[in-house]
């Protein structure tokens, strides 16, 4: 009866996160506001960073607020708050999944199944997938502490995929929020963010071609 009632949870926290992301009832703009005109206060950030780690952890949707921190503070800055936010979210969430989930994975680690996507859920694949635009950061938080996964691992793949992407989306923001000149919106400093993130759109594609694929493949052989 406590395994069902822990994967009640569970199942109901990852659906309402999903389902407040997709259909936007969670609206953050009253809160971006008040941050964004108190960017300028010491604790100002730690909110930022507070509110990124609850909504993480929760399945929440929380990359509004990356957006926000590249309007409040420079791209370093941003991507900083970025990071730390998203890390601790990501932990949170992580021990979160393997506690409520321990009853169904004692029953299931010894299948086929479960092995063979902790095998392919290696550094390489988790920092692909934290960089595809729009994947949700939900599913690969929860999907960890489910395939429980090394903690080391997880926290690199993190580290690594909200520093590429944060980067790439509050430098997007910052300049297009702070460029005062006309002749200064076609520089190559403004611009370049947007050509990475058109690469990291591509290499997106390509990972989600190849997981698709990789079974009918392995089926017909």
């Amino acid at each position: 009866m406590r395994e069902f009632i822990k994967g009640g949870m569970l199942i109901f926290i990852l659906l309402t996160g999903i389902i407040l992301q997709k259909t936007g009832l969670l609206d953050l703009s009253g809160v971006v506001s008040v941050l964004e005109e108190r960017a300028h206060l010491w604790w100002a950030p730690m909110v930022l960073i507070g509110l990124m780690t609850l909504l993480f952890a929760f399945a929440l949707p929380g990359s509004t607020l990356m957006l926000a921190a590249g309007v409040m503070y420079s791209p370093w800055a941003a991507t900083a708050c970025t990071v730390v936010g998203g890390l601790l979210g990501g932990v949170a969430a992580y021990y979160l999944v393997r506690s409520l989930s321990a009853d169904w994975v004692r029953a299931y680690s010894e299948s086929s199944l479960y092995e063979v996507m902790r095998e392919h859920a290696g550094l390489l694949m988790l920092c692909a997938l934290r960089m595809l635009p729009g994947f949700p950061h939900s599913v690969i938080n929860y999907s960890a502490g489910l395939l429980r996964l090394p903690l080391a691992t997880f926290v690199a793949s993190t580290v690594i995929g909200y520093a590429v992407k944060g980067f790439v989306y509050t430098s997007a923001v910052y300049h297009a929020t702070h460029i005062e000149k006309e002749a200064e919106a076609f520089s190559m400093e403004t611009l370049w963010p947007l050509i990475a993130l058109s690469i990291l759109l591509v290499v997106g594609m390509l990972v989600r071609k190849r997981l698709y694929t990789r079974p009918e493949k392995d089926g017909n052989a």
